[in-house]
């Protein structure tokens, strides 16, 4: 923001603040990460595995605790353990930047690792649509190619995804449980915006 690259616009800062929810977000730009994770207090990721192998990103990734995406279940019971200290858990499920050319309206393949967890917790989703405009840090194009105006990212918490509806099929069919909470998150971050006929 000081560079004059990025402003950052939050509309509902207060529901970023609750202690031990799990935040799950679309994710159109690199710094998209950074800047969600200094909106939450006391938060908490996953990181690519890859990460934990560099010599440059390891050590920060380990002092700030966040559990690396190839531990799996394992994973689960200490990221309980955490939300239920007050940490916040976010989360990109895409696993990499939302595409550039997607189309309106369409979902992208999801991982299912958010509901995973709010299924094992029995705690709720709270989606965060992130919007960038105009979009710069993506995936297809080198940082280096400068939008001609700042680019601004916007957070959006959308209302709450309760976990219980899931929950009877998750005791018989915990895949199925997290593979449908997915679906339903995906619907949320991606729908098609509506337009108001005047």
């Amino acid at each position: 923001e000081r560079l004059g690259l990025v402003r950052v616009r939050v509309k509902n800062p207060e529901a970023f603040m609750k202690p031990g929810a799990v935040f799950t977000a679309n994710h159109p730009s690199l710094i998209d990460v950074v800047c969600l994770i200094s909106i939450v207090p006391e938060a908490t990721t996953i990181v690519k595995a890859s990460l934990l192998r560099n010599w440059f990103t390891r050590a920060p990734i380990r002092a700030a605790g966040y559990a690396a995406n190839d531990a799996g279940p394992a994973a689960l019971p200490a990221l309980a353990e955490d939300l239920a200290s007050g940490a916040a858990f976010v989360i990109f499920p895409e696993g990499t930047r939302t595409p550039s050319d997607l189309p309106a309206g369409e979902i992208p393949r999801l991982h299912r690792g958010a509901a995973q967890l709010a299924l094992h917790t029995g705690r709720p989703i709270t989606p965060v649509r992130i919007t960038a405009h105009p979009r710069w840090l993506t995936k297809d194009r080198g940082w280096w190619h400068l939008p001609e105006e700042p680019m601004t990212l916007t957070f959006e918490a959308l209302p709450e995804i309760e976990v219980e509806p899931y929950l009877t099929l998750y005791n018989s069919d915990a895949r199925r449980a997290a593979r449908r909470l997915t679906q339903d998150l995906g619907r949320l971050l991606f729908e098609r915006p509506t337009t108001n006929a005047h």
